[in-house]
């Protein structure tokens, strides 16, 4: 990716015409990066941010060592959102795992074969990992506990 002032970013090679002179998109892999920046073009990267944990704002362009650094200014969400989203996470997790053996809790309550009692244990165990997984969430203090905190990991696994 590269930068000129009057094009803006220019995400892949491409023909340019600069103050009336147009140029090959080979200049890009031909010429050095002192020769295009005689043309006011520079290497650019973008500071990505996580848009999960922040909203973006306004762009900023900062020239670092020859480079154009693009990066956006940020706000935190808000905790108390992120908090329910993660909750929400956690209940649609327990649900896909409960999903596959809703099957046989309906069979059993129609007079028909008994859920066997390991699938029954499963199923009391990934209700009480939500539950515990929505206690954990409501404690969490701040930006930084909620981005490490992961609602995927710990569930209980089917039985065989």
């Amino acid at each position: 990716m590269w930068y000129h002032d009057t094009l803006g970013l220019v995400r892949h090679p491409r023909e340019l015409t600069i103050s009336g002179v147009t140029y090959p998109r080979q200049i890009f892999r031909k010429w050095s990066k002192a020769q295009l920046a005689e043309l006011g073009i520079t290497p650019a990267r973008v500071e990505n941010v996580d848009q999960k944990y922040y909203d973006t704002g306004a762009e900023s362009m900062t020239l670092v060592d020859g480079e154009t650094v693009i990066s956006y200014a940020t706000t935190p969400k808000s905790v108390d959102m992120l908090k329910t989203t993660m909750k929400a996470d956690v209940k649609a997790i327990a649900a896909g795992k409960l999903a596959g053996s809703d099957w046989m809790t309906h069979r059993e309550a129609d007079g028909g074969t008994a859920m066997p009692v390991d699938w029954k244990n499963y199923r009391v165990s990934v209700r009480a990992e939500s539950n515990e997984k929505e206690g954990e969430i409501d404690g969490l203090a701040d930006l930084d506990a909620i981005k490490v905190y992961s609602v995927s990991e710990g569930w209980p696994e089917e039985p065989a």
